[in-house]
């Protein structure tokens, strides 16, 4: 059983521009959530090459920061901006001055950070991204890996570079 319901005509044009607006909403948050999928699977995809073989290139000291760059590349943007080793939370804020974060994406941002680092970080001698160390704080500070004799010429370079034809977008 149908049930028919008349509208005023002046009552019509509200429902519509109402409903407009809501799907424009809708759209927009369809929009965000399929650019968040799409970083997770680049991560996911790094992730998955970096325990098979390092393809780690290093950059020049004049590249812009970038919020498309996968987060190997965004976190040795950030301590290279520090210049020395940092914390995960010091990584988050110094990104956070180049890509804004919002307070619901915080605790996403820290997990890609947390999870690319326990994967691409140890100790020197086993030639990973970064190298991790104990802070004066007692936290992990991270560094990016560099070979000794890079470290004497004075670090002209710095981050990673992955390839962009490997990236699922």
């Amino acid at each position: 059983m149908a049930i028919t319901i008349k509208i005023k005509d002046a009552h019509l044009k509200d429902l519509i521009e109402f409903y407009s607006l809501k799907q424009r909403a809708l759209k927009e948050e369809i929009s965000e959530l399929e650019k968040k999928l799409m970083d997770i699977t680049a991560t996911i995809s790094q992730l998955k090459r970096s325990t098979n073989n390092s393809e780690i290139g290093w950059m020049e000291e004049k590249e812009v920061f970038s919020s498309k760059w996968p987060w190997s590349r965004k976190i040795a943007y950030a301590i290279n901006e520090a210049g020395k080793p940092i914390t995960t939370k010091e990584i988050v804020d110094i990104l956070d001055s180049y890509d804004p974060i919002s307070p619901e994406d915080k605790k996403s941002t820290i997990s890609s950070v947390s999870a690319t680092l326990s994967v691409k970080s140890g100790k020197h001698n086993e030639k990973k991204d970064f190298v991790k160390s104990v802070s004066e704080s007692g936290e992990y500070a991270y560094d990016i890996w560099r070979e000794q004799n890079n470290l004497e010429e004075g670090n002209k370079f710095f981050g990673s570079q992955i390839l962009v034809d490997d990236l699922p977008f």
